[in-house]
């Protein structure tokens, strides 16, 4: 069936709050998670929400963490998560490091005991709206390896950079250090379709389209990819305390992750009037477009561009999921004891419409 915006959020905020999430928390996971699809980013939408259940139910994920500030001095702000949702820890952090960048004109947040912040993108809109330069990456479940190498030790470590713009779309670079994420490796799998070549390598370390036999993910251009993840990692571990490499632990048996993240702000408002910085980015924006393009290019994209042209078309005609995924939600629902077990889905959204 079509989903609306509105009600995929409602369907996640509903299954989270009857498993014993705050309101709050599961209005910010709701929304990330809704971001995500209607964005064009299925890998941290709806289809990892069983995964997060499983996580919370043997223990990995803490849906009752207490987040804390374990350092505040000026500018800089250092946070343990708890392990509890990494979406929640970042939204909270991202609120705090906001009032220090109105304060001193950039700030820095980095996090411990943290895990999977959904998709990245969502916190690059959340700057733009802000009118702030954001720079965010965060390490994860190690799903990739050194260049060279066969042993994952490197997660898919992702990029996340935003510029405020005023007429035009903001910049948004969303990107991971790998090809893809784990997550459209797990969907093909779902489907039982194969995935292209240069996704992922087996166990040996030998190129594979059998995402059953994908052991680590290939980065994106090669041994610049790894760098690039390598950094990330520096960044979101090294200042924070988080754990890296063999200490994080393992997706495939749902352990905690631990993971870290690090966050940078920039208030353009210290350098010059807002509304002349945001004109400056519009003509920038608009001379990459209006640019020469090449043989067979019907039009040049900004970063991000893609993605907010998706989202409002989505909100426009709604989304649609597999038939799969409808029935591992609701088998979810019926197993967390929200529905009755002949309930399908149609009726299962129907159950958290407003």
């Amino acid at each position: 069936m079509l989903l609306t915006y509105d009600q995929e959020k409602n369907l996640v905020h509903g299954i989270l709050s009857a498993s014993g999430f705050s309101d709050a928390d599961a209005a910010v996971i709701a929304r990330v998670i809704a971001h995500s699809d209607f964005t064009g980013v299925y890998s941290h939408g709806l289809s990892r929400l069983t995964r997060y259940m499983r996580q919370i139910k043997v223990g990995a994920l803490n849906k009752d963490a207490e987040f804390k500030k374990v350092l505040d001095d000026k500018a800089l702000l250092v946070f343990d998560g708890d392990n509890g949702f990494g979406i929640v820890s970042v939204n909270k952090a991202y609120d705090e490091a906001l009032v220090k960048a109105r304060e001193y004109g950039i700030s820095f947040a980095s996090g411990r005991h943290n895990a999977n912040i959904g998709c990245g993108s969502y916190y690059g809109w959340r700057a733009a709206k802000d009118d702030v330069i954001c720079i965010l990456g965060c390490n994860t479940y190690a799903f990739s390896s050194p260049f060279g190498g066969a042993d994952r030790l490197i997660g898919t470590n992702p990029i996340i950079a935003a510029v405020p713009s005023s007429e035009e779309f903001p910049i948004v670079m969303d990107i991971s250090t790998t090809n893809v994420a784990m997550g459209k490796i797990q969907a093909a799998e779902r489907e039982g379709k194969s995935v292209p070549a240069g996704w992922g390598k087996d166990y040996d370390g030998k190129m594979t389209t059998d995402p059953s036999k994908v052991f680590s993910l290939c980065p994106i251009a090669d041994y610049k990819g790894y760098g690039l993840a390598v950094i990330v990692d520096a960044l979101s571990t090294m200042l924070s305390g988080a754990a890296y490499g063999s200490d994080i632990g393992l997706f495939s048996k749902l352990e905690k992750e631990n993971t870290g993240f690090f966050m940078i702000l920039i208030d353009p408002s210290k350098f010059m009037p807002i509304d002349d910085f945001k004109k400056n980015v519009d003509r920038y924006i608009r001379m990459m477009k209006d640019s020469r393009k090449a043989e067979g290019v019907d039009e040049i994209f900004l970063p991000g561009e893609i993605e907010f042209r998706k989202f409002r078309e989505n909100c426009g005609k709604g989304m649609e999921f597999s038939g799969a995924l409808e029935k591992e939600l609701t088998e979810l629902a019926v197993s967390l004891g929200i529905v009755e077990t002949d309930t399908d889905f149609e009726a299962l959204v129907a159950a958290f419409s407003k």
